[in-house]
C-alpha cells in the first residue's frame, strides 16, 4: 500500500485544483473517491496507471452504477488535473447511468402551503426555491448581495459547471424575503444558521418535509416549478436556461412525461 503521508499531501494539492475547476459538492465527492482509489492501489500516487484503474473498478463492481460512475469521473479528473495525462479505456468500464427522475407536485398546492408558513425564514427558503427553481447548493450559497430588490433578480454564482446565471424573482417572493430580512437581519449569506455561516443542508430537507410533504425531496421544488412553466406555455429553451442546464437534452430528460405530452399535442 502507498505511504499515507504521500497520499495526504497529494490529496491536499488535488483538492486545491478541484476547488478551482468545480463547484458545489463535486470537489468533496471527487476527493472522496480518489482517496479510496489511491488507498486501494499498490502504486504510489504519482505512478498509478490503467491497470490500477481496472483493478479498482473490479473491486467496486458490487457498488451501485451511480457510485462507480462518480468514481470514474473522479479518477479521470485526478489524471487530467493532477497527473496531467490522459487515460484511455474509461468508456469500456463505465456502467450505464442510473437516473432518478424527480417527483413533480402541483405548484398551486405548494404555493398555498408555503404561503401559510408562519416561520418567516422557513417560508422565505421554500418560496425562493420554488420561485427560482434552485438546486440546494445554490440556495445555501446565496449572499445578500446576490439579491437585487429593485430589479427583482437573483444572481446565482458559480453553480453546477461553474456557471453564473440571473433569474427573476416574483413580487410575492420579494415581499416574503423583505419580511424575513427585517426580522432575521442576516449578515453575509441570505440564509444563515443560528451561529452564523451557511444554513445547513439537513435543515433544508427537514423543513421541506415538515411544511410540504413528508416524503418530498427538496429537488422536487425545482422540478415542479419547471414542469409548471412548461405546462403553461414557456418554451423548453427558456426553461433549460433558467434551470441552468448546459444542454437542452438534459431538460428533456428532466421532465420527460410532460415534454412528451406537449410534443404530441403540437
Amino acid at each position: 500500500m502507498c505511504n499515507s503521508k504521500n497520499i495526504s499531501v497529494v490529496l491536499k494539492e488535488f483538492e486545491q485544483l478541484l476547488q478551482l475547476k468545480y463547484s458545489g459538492r463535486t470537489p468533496a465527492n471527487y476527493l472522496y473517491h480518489v482517496k479510496l482509489f489511491l488507498n486501494y492501489s499498490d502504486n504510489v500516487p504519482l505512478r498509478v496507471n490503467n491497470e490500477d484503474i481496472l483493478n479498482y473498478n473490479i473491486s467496486i463492481r458490487n457498488k451501485s452504477n451511480s457510485f462507480r460512475n462518480v468514481a470514474i469521473n473522479a479518477i479521470k479528473s485526478y489524471f487530467k488535473l493532477y497527473l496531467r495525462k490522459q487515460v484511455k479505456g474509461f468508456s469500456s468500464i463505465r456502467p450505464p447511468k442510473e437516473y432518478k427522475k424527480p417527483k413533480v407536485y402541483d405548484c398551486y398546492i405548494l404555493s398555498e402551503k408555503i404561503q401559510n408558513i408562519e416561520n418567516k425564514k422557513h417560508k422565505a427558503i421554500l418560496a425562493l426555491s420554488l420561485c427560482c427553481w434552485l438546486r440546494k447548493s445554490e440556495l445555501l450559497n446565496i449572499k445578500i448581495s446576490d439579491i437585487n430588490g429593485s430589479l427583482m433578480t437573483l444572481k446565482i454564482n458559480q453553480s453546477k459547471g461553474c456557471k453564473d446565471r440571473v433569474v427573476i424573482i416574483s413580487e410575492n417572493t420579494i415581499n416574503i424575503l423583505r419580511e424575513y430580512h427585517k426580522e432575521y437581519k442576516p449578515k453575509e449569506y441570505l440564509f444563515e444558521g443560528l451561529n452564523g455561516g451557511k444554513y445547513s443542508s439537513t435543515s433544508v430537507d427537514k423543513i421541506t418535509k415538515k411544511y410540504l410533504y413528508k416524503d418530498m425531496r427538496f429537488h422536487s421544488l425545482r422540478a415542479s416549478g419547471a414542469t409548471f412553466a412548461l405546462s403553461n406555455g414557456t418554451d423548453l429553451k427558456t426553461v433549460s436556461k433558467i434551470l441552468g442546464h448546459k444542454h437542452i437534452q438534459t431538460t428533456e430528460y428532466y421532465i420527460p412525461i410532460l415534454y412528451k405530452t406537449i410534443k404530441q399535442a403540437i
